[in-house]
C-alpha cells in the first residue's frame, strides 16, 4: 500500500481475494486506473458474486476491443450474465490470437481460454463440443483442477459414468 507500485498492488491485491479480503483487494486495484487493473477489479466481483458490479466495472472501463485482458474479463461477464453465444466468440478470438504454442497455427489456446470456450458451450447446451475443447484443454494442462471438473460435469450431463468415474478420480 505504500509502495505505490502498481506491480505490487497488484499481487497484494490478488493476495487478499485470495483471503477473502474482497473489499480491501477491490480497494487496491482502484489505485491505479489502468486496464489490468480494472479487468482484476471486473473478476473480483465475479469472484465474490457480485455480477451487477462487474457489470458496472466493465462499463466504466470502455470497450477496448484491443486489449486482451478487456476481452477477457467482457467474456467472464457474458458468461455470468447469460450471453454464452458472445463469450464463445471473444473465447475463439482470444484463443487464435493466442496459441499455446509459438507459431502454432491450430485453434488451440491455453488451458484458461479452451476452458471458457467449453464453459460457453456448456452453457448454450452443447456438451459434445465443450468435451472436445476440454479434451484439448487437457492435453495442454493434464491435472488441471478446473478442465477435470467441467469434464466430470460433461460426463453427467452426457450420461456417461465410466468417463465421469474416469475423470473424477484423476481429479482426486
Amino acid at each position: 500500500k505504500e509502495t505505490g507500485d502498481m506491480s505490487t498492488n497488484m499481487l497484494a491485491a490478488i493476495a487478499l481475494a485470495l483471503d477473502g479480503s474482497w473489499t480491501e483487494a477491490v480497494q487496491l486495484t482502484k489505485a491505479h486506473p489502468t486496464l489490468e487493473m480494472q479487468t482484476l477489479c471486473v473478476f473480483f466481483c465475479l469472484g465474490c458474486n457480485q455480477v451487477g458490479m462487474a457489470e458496472k466495472q466493465l462499463h466504466e472501463m470502455g470497450n477496448n476491443d484491443d486489449s486482451a485482458s478487456c476481452r477477457l474479463a467482457t467474456a467472464a461477464v457474458k458468461i455470468a450474465t447469460g450471453d454464452p453465444e458472445e463469450a464463445y466468440l471473444t473465447y475463439c478470438d482470444l484463443s487464435t490470437q493466442f496459441p499455446c504454442n509459438e507459431g502454432d497455427d491450430s485453434d488451440a489456446g491455453s488451458a484458461l481460454l479452451l476452458t471458457g470456450k467449453a464453459l460457453a458451450n456448456m452453457q448454450r447446451g452443447m456438451f459434445t463440443e465443450a468435451v472436445e475443447d476440454l479434451a484439448r484443454a487437457q492435453a495442454v494442462a493434464p491435472t488441471d483442477a478446473d478442465v477435470l471438473v467441467n469434464l466430470c460435469c460433461c460426463a453427467t450431463h452426457l450420461r456417461k459414468p465410466d468417463e465421469f468415474k474416469q475423470h473424477y478420480t484423476a481429479l482426486e
